[in-house]
């Protein structure tokens, strides 16, 4: 996914994905510019393209979808 889907996006879903993402790199010390940020990024988009609104709810998905990359990719 693209980060250019975030031109997809209405005002407030730009600040619940920059928000959510933000927040979460800073509490795994990620680099928002970093591959990992720009992952977290594309998954909210993704997200919130489907319909969810909560950023209480994307944060646990984002959460959830970190938890299951580094268990197909351990050494990352």
């Amino acid at each position: 996914m693209s980060l250019l889907n975030l031109l997809s996006l209405q005002d407030d879903e730009i600040d619940i994905a920059t928000t959510v993402v933000h927040e979460w790199c800073s509490l795994h010390q990620t680099p928002i510019d970093s591959d990992r940020g720009h992952a977290a990024m594309a998954e909210v988009v993704r997200l919130l393209l489907s319909g969810e609104k909560s950023p209480v709810l994307i944060s646990d998905a984002l959460a959830h979808h970190v938890r299951l990359d580094q268990f197909k990719s351990p050494t990352d």
